[in-house]
C-alpha cells in the first residue's frame, strides 16, 4: 500500500520505503510529470530520478511549443545521503505534501528552459498493477508505479518566451515509479537470454493514457500482441478529491485508432470500455499537440545521454529538436499526444495519450 513517504526518492527496493535491500545496478527511483495548456499551445515533460547503485541523480525539463521541443537536463553524483535527492544543478523537485503537492523548478540561467511550477493532485494517487517480468530465470522488470492527475500553477519560460500557468487551464498527469528497470540505463550483456534467443518479445501495441475530466480521471492502459492477446489491460476510474468515492475497476477496453505513415495518432481515433453499469462508453480523441519522449530526456533516441550515466558533478546541458522535420520526429518517439477527449455523453477532458506501435500490427494495416 502506497503512502505519502513514497513520493520521496529514498526507496531501496521495488517495494515501499519500509522494505530494504537490492544491489541490482538497474535500481531506480523516479518522478515523471506531464503538463499542458488546455488550448494545446504548450506541452511539457518533467523528470527527476536517482540511481543509488550507480551513484547518479539526474533530471530534465522538456517543453514543446511552436515547431520546436526544447530540453534542459542536468546530472551530478548522488552521494551517500539519500535525502539529498531534491536538486541537481538548476533543477529542483520539492515534495510539499506526499501524494498531493509538489513543486518543480528550473532556475533561470543560460539554458533553454526555466520554470517554477506547483503541482496539486486532482485525484488520489493510485497504483498500477505490480510490474514484474522474468526471462531465463532473471528478473527483467520489477517495480511499483503510481498514477495521478492534477493541475499546475506558476510560470515557465522556454527560449525566451514566458507563459503564466493557472490551474483552470493547465492540467497534467504524473507517473511515479521505482524498482528495477533497464529503460534509459547503460546496456548490459544479455547473457544466456541472448545466447538462446530468449529476448523478451515486446507487444507491438502500447497505450497509456490518464484521461482527466472535471469530476474524475479514467486511466486507460493496454499492451497488446498482434494476435490480440494482452499483457496489460487496465481501466480505472478515480473520482476527484472533491467528488470523493472509491476507485472503480472498469472492463473490456477496446481501441479504434488511426495513424499516419509515421505511425502517429490522428484525429478520429477513439477508445472504449464497459462502465460499472455494463454500458459501453466511447471516448473520442482529438490530438492537439505532440511531445516526444526521446527529445534529449535520457530515454534513448539519437541523443547520447541516458539516465544514470555518470556525467560528472555539475553537468547541465540544453538541446532542441525541430518538430516540423519528419526525419527528426521519426527518431525521437515514442510520442505523448495531448488530446481533447470527449465522451459519448458529452463530457470533455484532456490528457496525454501515449501510444506506440512497434513492427507488424495487421489490424491497423501495419505489416512490418
Amino acid at each position: 500500500m502506497i503512502g505519502p513517504a513514497d513520493d520521496f526518492m529514498i526507496h531501496q527496493t521495488h517495494e515501499p520505503v519500509r522494505f530494504a535491500g537490492t544491489s541490482d545496478r538497474r535500481f531506480y527511483d523516479r518522478h515523471f510529470l506531464t503538463g499542458h495548456s488546455c488550448d494545446g499551445a504548450v506541452f511539457f515533460l518533467l523528470g527527476m530520478g536517482v540511481y543509488p547503485n550507480l551513484g547518479v541523480i539526474d533530471a530534465f525539463a522538456s517543453v514543446a511549443v511552436g515547431d520546436t521541443q526544447w530540453t534542459t537536463r542536468a546530472s551530478r553524483e548522488l552521494g551517500a545521503d539519500r535525502f539529498d535527492s531534491s536538486s541537481v544543478g538548476p533543477v529542483g523537485l520539492e515534495v510539499v505534501e506526499g501524494l498531493r503537492r509538489l513543486r518543480f523548478r528550473v532556475a533561470p540561467g543560460e539554458h533553454a528552459v526555466s520554470l517554477d511550477l506547483s503541482w496539486e493532485g486532482a485525484v488520489p494517487a493510485f497504483e498500477e498493477p505490480p510490474l514484474f517480468s522474468r526471462v531465463a530465470g532473471r528478473v527483467i522488470e520489477q517495480g511499483t508505479r503510481l498514477i495521478q492527475t492534477g493541475r499546475w500553477t506558476g510560470h515557465l519560460t522556454v527560449a525566451g518566451q514566458r507563459f503564466d500557468v493557472a490551474p483552470d487551464t493547465w492540467w497534467g498527469a504524473r507517473d511515479r515509479s521505482w524498482g528495477v528497470r533497464s529503460m534509459g540505463l547503460q546496456r548490459e550483456p544479455a547473457g544466456i537470454a541472448q545466447a538462446h534467443g530468449l529476448a523478451r518479445q515486446r507487444p507491438p501495441l502500447w497505450i497509456w493514457s490518464p484521461m482527466q475530466f472535471d469530476s474524475r480521471t479514467v486511466h486507460f492502459s493496454i499492451s497488446e500482441h498482434a494476435s490480440g492477446e494482452r499483457e496489460v489491460e487496465t481501466v480505472r476510474q478515480v473520482p476527484t478529491f472533491t467528488e470523493g468515492g472509491p476507485v472503480l475497476e472498469l472492463s473490456a477496453p477496446e481501441h479504434e485508432l488511426k495513424f499516419n505513415s509515421a505511425r502517429e495518432l490522428l484525429d478520429g481515433s477513439s477508445v472504449s470500455f464497459r462502465d460499472v453499469d455494463g454500458t459501453r462508453r466511447t471516448v473520442t480523441l482529438e490530438p492537439l499537440r505532440r511531445a516526444y519522449l526521446r527529445a534529449g530526456t535520457g530515454y534513448g533516441g539519437p541523443d547520447p545521454w541516458r539516465h544514470g550515466t555518470h556525467m560528472g558533478q555539475n553537468w547541465v546541458d540544453s538541446v532542441s529538436y525541430d518538430l516540423a522535420d519528419e526525419a527528426v520526429t521519426a527518431r525521437i518517439g515514442p510520442t505523448h499526444v495531448l488530446c481533447r477527449m470527449t465522451t459519448d455523453t458529452g463530457e470533455v477532458g484532456y490528457g496525454t495519450f501515449e501510444t506506440q506501435v512497434f513492427g507488424a500490427y495487421p489490424a491497423y494495416g501495419l505489416t512490418t
